[in-house]
């Protein structure tokens, strides 16, 4: 579980087809050539969020870790679009202990969307994303959605598009600095969205 808020940020410094269709990245964090506070908590086996997505560790350096990642996971995210150089959002797994900053996130990514609209409001950034509408119960004004795994507020939503403000510390600390108009993002909606949809349903006996 995380909590949607990005610790570092690193980069894709490559990739390695993994027969028959699944690829390892190797992600250099901050500070190449020195630990730093992320890099030194990661060891095999531990669970990072890299732009929303679970993934296990399954080597680590002082400034560098490596990712598997299946076919199962690259037909759910844009993984398979990621080139060297593409900077990633990084978080590890949370604590018991941890405070809840953002929101709960599972790291299970629901879907991609795509970047409609970047309209700068003087430091703030406004995004506006479009998703697909079978999800649009999930989704509402003030209610909280993971973008590339950084929790965010929506501001406004229709049933297949959404809006959010950028804050200046979001843009420095995330890759969403970097997003063109239409580019893909990762989309993990609410979890207690999920749950009350859910229970509903069966309630209602569908």
């Amino acid at each position: 579980m995380f909590n949607g808020i990005v610790e570092a940020k690193g980069y894709i410094k490559s990739a390695e087809v993994l027969p028959p269709t699944g690829i390892r990245y190797f992600i250099q964090t901050p500070n190449a050539g020195t630990p730093c506070k992320f890099q030194t908590a990661l060891l095999p086996g531990s669970s990072v969020s890299v732009n929303g997505v679970c993934l296990t560790v399954t080597q680590c350096t002082k400034d560098a870790f490596w990712v598997d990642v299946s076919s199962e996971t690259l037909s759910k995210t844009f993984f398979k679009d990621l080139n060297v150089g593409d900077p990633v959002n990084l978080e590890r797994a949370a604590r018991f202990s941890d405070r809840i900053d953002g929101h709960i996130v599972t790291g299970h990514v629901d879907v991609t969307g795509e970047v409609l609209e970047i309209e700068p409001e003087g430091e703030f950034l406004k995004l506006k994303v479009r998703y697909p509408k079978p999800f649009s119960a999930h989704i509402v004004e003030k209610g909280s959605i993971a973008v590339d795994g950084i929790s965010l507020t929506v501001n406004t939503c229709t049933e297949d598009q959404f809006e959010v403000m950028l804050i200046p510390e979001t843009l420095r600390r995330t890759n969403l600095s970097s997003k063109k108009v239409g580019d893909s993002v990762h989309l993990e909606f609410d979890i207690l969205a999920k749950y009350v949809q859910k229970f509903l349903e069966k309630r209602n006996g569908r």
